[in-house]
């Protein structure tokens, strides 16, 4: 990238618990998007365990935590477009055609719209439209991902750390914070669409019908048979899979072990860090939902 040039990258961010699922979304995207600048933000600590497997570095800000941070993604950004992915994504095809279809928009995340519901962190959306004065709220739950540009974005993310810093105002005393229902009624309230997510851009593990998943980020290969009935059996072949909240702990691991692999990157910790997600999702989780259920919510 030379000064002053336009530059188009993707960025993500590390934490000392991810930051080997960080080193895995850039080993994909060597893959899948060659030549395709990668830069991630991170603390002064992760930055040596980080900095061999990106082209840009950049130090995160001191005193915020968790999805705050993904807030202040513009500020983070090195590239005057950018497209995002959360650390426990993995990149299959090429990414810059099919986002850049979207619109010449500031900011966008595949995700539709919904009038009624509850998020999965306690967002009331009935009462957050009404509170807006809007007809209904966009939704991006679960992205994983998030395309923007400089400088038409600022006021966006301007309006992101508004509602983060009065987040009870505007989501009510009983949600979680969480950054997608931020941008939930960011988007809402500056008229600004969700991106079509006709294609499959965005995926899930679970998007798959039971035993048709065939994945190789190693070669760029990500095909399965959709598991939603209204889609009758047809076969996707995804840009993106996002694991969040540690979905197929195993599947994953797998792929990360083989990329690592590929590209002679020490595996030291993958398989723990594997087992960990697998306690998480599979046992720690379901034990304590069942425990909720039994005690009425009580702890």
């Amino acid at each position: 990238m030379s000064e002053g040039s336009p530059s188009i990258g993707v960025l993500t961010l590390a934490t000392p618990g991810d930051y080997l699922k960080a080193i895995g979304l850039a080993l994909s995207l060597r893959v899948s998007n060659p030549g395709l600048p990668i830069a991630v933000a991170c603390s002064p600590r992760v930055m040596p365990l980080v900095k061999p497997y990106f082209d840009v570095v950049v130090e995160e800000k001191a005193g915020l935590r968790g999805f705050v941070h993904k807030v202040h993604l513009d500020e983070y950004s090195p590239f005057d477009e950018t497209m995002f992915f959360d650390s426990d994504v993995l990149v299959f095809r090429p990414i810059l055609p099919f986002v850049r279809d979207w619109g010449s928009g500031p900011y966008y995340a595949c995700g539709g719209y919904m009038t009624t519901g509850v998020s999965s962190f306690g967002l009331d959306r009935a009462a957050v439209i009404a509170r807006l004065g809007k007809q209904r709220l966009v939704v991006i739950d679960g992205a994983g991902h998030a395309f923007f540009r400089k400088p038409s974005c600022t006021p966006v993310f301007e309006f992101a750390r508004k509602v983060t810093a009065e987040y009870k105002h505007y989501v009510g005393e009983h949600a979680r914070y969480a950054d997608e229902d931020v941008l939930s009624v960011v988007l809402t309230s500056m008229d600004l669409p969700p991106a079509p997510d006709a294609d499959y851009f965005h995926a899930r593990y679970l998007s798959a019908k039971p035993g048709t998943m065939k994945m190789d980020a190693t070669a760029g290969v990500c095909t399965f048979v959709a598991s939603d009935p209204k889609l009758n059996g047809r076969v996707i072949k995804p840009y993106m899979m996002h694991f969040a909240d540690r979905e197929a702990p195993l599947p994953y691991t797998r792929q990360l072990l083989k990329l690592f692999r590929k590209f002679d990157v020490p595996t030291d910790g993958l398989v723990k860090m594997g087992a960990s997600d697998f306690y998480r999702s599979e046992i720690k989780n379901p034990l304590h939902r069942v425990r909720q259920a039994l005690t009425g919510g009580r702890s």
